[in-house]
């Protein structure tokens, strides 16, 4: 992303932030907000995770490689209500583009069971994931205690649907890759026996779908089983 992103034309272009039920954000829009004022930086970090060796008795740890993790985004949105940059018509206070933000990367969504899916794009860069944390700090205050200058702290990080890791797995390997809903009475160790015809892999299945327990899947979950080496 440039700082700050102008078109050709020299005009500004906004940071725009929208959020979608679809997982890969591309359809189903359920609402957007630009930027106030362009930030001035932002952070993309990237993750290796490992586990440590059980070994008894070793003078060190041996770092196993587990997995690789998604992309993590930082920026900060400020928002200024004194005049100097003029809040958009639809939200003309502080307080208003605070919640407006929040309705679009934080609010939990009824229909979905869960908050939205986000595409944040500036100029030609386009970043697509979910919210971990919004945290906004007041800094400018009427006499009357109300916000004239806000700073809000995105953290986002990165989310794949699990059609694309599908698409991605079968491009690099022979074996079939399989999505599956969770129906009534289903187990993890079950489906697992269906799909390579034996359930000892159901331990690295949960650790894949980012499952704290194999009890932690209900009815309409959807879970994504790889090729595994059996």
């Amino acid at each position: 992303m440039a700082n700050p992103s102008t078109s050709s034309a020299g005009s500004l272009v906004k940071l725009m932030i929208k959020g979608y039920s679809d997982p890969k954000a591309t359809s189903n829009l359920v609402g957007q907000v630009n930027a106030v004022i362009n930030p001035e930086t932002y952070t993309l970090s990237y993750n290796i995770a490992y586990m440590d060796s059980k070994t008894l008795g070793q003078p060190g740890p041996t770092q196993i490689f587990s997995r690789m993790d998604s992309g993590d985004f930082e920026l900060e949105l400020l928002a200024d209500g004194t005049g100097i940059v003029p809040l958009p018509s639809s939200q003309p206070t502080v307080d208003a583009y605070v919640q407006k933000v929040k309705s679009v990367v934080y609010s939990y969504q009824g229909t979905q069971h869960r908050p939205n899916y986000l595409r944040i794009t500036w100029g030609k860069s386009i970043f697509r994931g979910v919210c971990k944390n919004i945290t906004v700090k007041y800094t400018l205050f009427k006499p009357d205690g109300s916000a004239l200058r806000a700073l809000i702290k995105l953290s986002l990080s990165e989310s794949v649907p699990f059609e694309t890791k599908v698409q991605e797995a079968q491009a690099s390997s022979p074996d079939l890759t399989h999505i599956r809903t969770v129906k009534a009475g289903d187990t993890l160790p079950l489906m697992t026996y269906r799909i390579y015809g034996e359930s000892v892999h159901y331990m690295e299945v949960a650790r894949i779908n980012g499952l704290n327990s194999i009890h932690d899947i209900k009815p309409g979950d959807e879970l994504y089983f790889p090729p595994l080496k059996q």
